[in-house]
């Protein structure tokens, strides 16, 4: 039996899309309800808080998993990621008002102590710190958009789709840094020691996302 890591929430739909096109059975996954572990035929699939999948399969408890790049880059565990489905697709960005996106157009230094609110902390810090500059980090695990108008940071670094969310509350992108998608990611351990009983299914999930 092999065992599927999944995000739930708006993520699951896509997920579950994928795995059909794949030919993996899917049909008590999609009516799981509040159920977190499922199986089906010879497989597994535990439902999971987004930003704990990878940890599900770096630990072990799963073999594959399907992951946004963010919340693999933000885990920072080793992984290997063996396909871009191409699904989910949105980008990461530093998105601020008018008058701190002024301040990106100027020299790297004078972005040093920028106050910046995310859920990304570990991503961000990796990103400024890539520019050479210093910040001060808010972690915030929703409603980041307010934090600029309420005076608590200059700026956020998140996820962003349509930006619409964006416009709303009176801020703009102003650097976007990293593309995002659904990725299809192993254990290394499981890569090792389980290949011969993945790349059936790893195969099957590429020809999938090569024929959509």
């Amino acid at each position: 039996m092999l065992t599927f890591a999944l995000p739930t929430g708006r993520s699951l739909k896509e997920c579950i899309e994928i795995l059909d096109c794949a030919g993996l059975p899917t049909e008590r996954l999609k009516k799981a309800e509040r159920s977190l572990v499922i199986e089906e035929a010879n497989f597994r699939y535990l439902l999971s808080k987004p930003s704990d999948v990878p940890a599900m399969v770096y630990y072990g408890a799963a073999d594959l998993a399907l992951a946004g790049k963010d919340v693999i880059e933000e885990a920072d565990v080793a992984l290997t990621e063996l396909l871009d489905t191409g699904r989910g697709r949105c980008r990461m960005a530093v998105a601020g008002p008018a008058r701190v996106a002024a301040r990106f157009r100027k020299e790297a230094c004078g972005l040093m102590g920028l106050k910046v609110a995310t859920k990304y902390t570990h991503l961000a810090e990796k990103t400024f710190a890539g520019w050479g500059v210093q910040i001060k980090l808010l972690k915030l695990n929703g409603s980041v958009e307010l934090a600029p108008a309420l005076g608590l940071a200059d700026c956020i670094f998140d996820v962003v789709q349509t930006g619409g969310t964006l416009a709303a509350n009176g801020l703009q992108v102003i650097k976007e840094t990293m593309p995002v998608s659904l990725r299809l990611v192993a254990g290394n351990a499981s890569v090792q020691m389980r290949w011969r009983s993945l790349s059936g299914v790893v195969g099957a999930l590429a020809s999938a996302v090569r024929a959509a």
